[in-house]
């Protein structure tokens, strides 16, 4: 039986992971900062999606007061955490391991396994497109813009709620990506994986009440692309209980901790390109 490059790499000393993250952000921000037109062209296009997005939720609401339960401005700050996770996506699953499928179909994910640090770390962070912290800051102004109109400020429990379901969504996220890029390790001809993706998050836009009970468990429960932006946006907006808050930082934590499992059992079946 001819062993697998996961387990020959094995031995391999792991260097510093704080040390690995910071040489791979600065190698991209020195990249990135060679065309500094791809952020004013970043922004221009996160302003007009935005614009057509609040326009198309407002056409909705023409119609009715309510969108599952929520109003136009809570719903229009969903929407700003949904363009803020975008900035996510954008700027580091796609650049760094959407390229997974690619790889392993060229062979030069060998190349990868050899390198003395961990293959997932290295491959989600060695390409960021950091000119796309646009839609990050941008989506987070218009949430914040929503709860002006709401006329609910935010104070700091809130903000922390807020801060702690966000980063429980990005974990989740990350997860569902990488368990969806793994698929290739089985399907090596499978093309397009981030473009599943892409069609799984447009669920996300609005609040998961608003689906019917069947498309719900989907993408609460089965696929939870739409708790991504209902929860944070919910405890922005007050929704969310305490407990809820704490309930999202052990789903955010299990989703990494299986999603790790199956890029582990992934690895398991890869061989090299020569077989």
């Amino acid at each position: 039986m001819v062993p697998s490059v996961a387990d020959a790499a094995e031995p391999r000393l792991e260097l510093n992971t704080w040390a690995v993250l910071r040489a791979l952000i600065r190698l991209s921000a020195t990249l990135e900062l060679q065309y500094p037109a791809n952020f004013f062209a970043s922004m221009f296009g996160t302003l007009f999606w935005l614009t057509m997005a609040v326009l198309t939720v407002a056409l909705f609401y023409s119609h009715t007061t309510h969108l599952g339960g929520w109003s136009f401005w809570e719903t229009v700050a969903l929407l700003g955490v949904f363009n803020a996770l975008v900035g996510v996506v954008e700027g580091v699953f796609r650049p760094g391991i959407g390229s997974l499928a690619e790889q392993i179909r060229h062979g030069s994910f060998d190349l990868v396994l050899t390198r003395p640090v961990d293959a997932q770390l290295y491959l989600t962070f060695r390409e960021l497109d950091l000119w796309r912290i646009a839609d990050f800051v941008l989506g987070l102004s218009l949430a914040g813009y929503a709860m002006h109109k709401l006329g609910r400020p935010l104070d700091a429990a809130h903000a922390l709620a807020f801060f702690i379901t966000f980063a429980s969504a990005i974990a989740v996220l990350y997860s569902v990506w990488l368990a969806l890029m793994c698929l290739a390790f089985w399907l090596v001809a499978i093309e397009n994986l981030p473009t599943v993706f892409d069609a799984l998050f447009e669920a996300a836009r609005y609040p998961a009440s608003a689906y019917p009970k069947a498309l719900r468990l989907v993408f609460v429960y089965l696929l939870p692309v739409a708790w991504t932006t209902t929860i944070p946006a919910s405890a922005l907006v007050g929704r969310l209980s305490m407990l809820g808050v704490v309930e999202s930082v052990g789903v955010g934590c299990a989703a990494l901790l299986v999603s790790r499992l199956v890029w582990r059992a992934a690895l398991r079946r890869y061989t090299s390109a020569g077989g």
